[in-house]
């Protein structure tokens, strides 16, 4: 009896502290398959600051991965390069869009091999303590 007065109580705390709902919803995400070998991936989706203040995305892990990155490309003179991010601002009620070309995540040295129709586990974690877990389709190309 006590355990299931303790379950309870457990269940009615979680449910509080999500009464108004997850922070950051996730759109459009997937994985490019990198060839065997390389042991780089790289990660795309969306991210929508679904409260009224800001927030950032402070950090990025996956079971399926030993380190994820958050990244940007960068031209600067005609020579391309990525600047490596710590976390990253979500504004207020606002998207951020992470696509070939811009904002990515690096997702380093795979547990396992990778094909188009797997799919990995991400961890994202933000700065008002709230975390959501998505799956990530592998694919070769962008959706259509």
């Amino acid at each position: 009896m006590n355990r299931l007065v303790l379950l309870l109580a457990a269940m009615l705390a979680l449910a509080s502290a999500y009464a108004d709902g997850p922070s950051v919803r996730a759109s459009h995400v997937w994985i490019r398959v990198s060839p065997p070998g390389v042991g780089v991936d790289a990660g795309y989706l969306t991210l929508e600051n679904l409260t009224g203040k800001p927030l950032s995305l402070d950090k990025v892990s996956s079971p399926d991965f030993e380190s994820v990155m958050i990244h940007q490309s960068i031209e600067k003179g005609g020579v391309e390069s990525m600047q490596e991010f710590p976390e990253l601002a979500l504004p207020s009620k606002g998207t951020v869009d992470f696509k070939p070309g811009g904002y990515h995540l690096m997702l380093m040295h795979p547990r396992k091999n990778l094909f188009p129709g797997d799919t990995v586990t991400l961890m994202l974690s933000f700065s008002d303590g709230s975390e959501l877990a998505i799956l990530a389709p592998v694919r070769r190309d962008a959706p259509p």
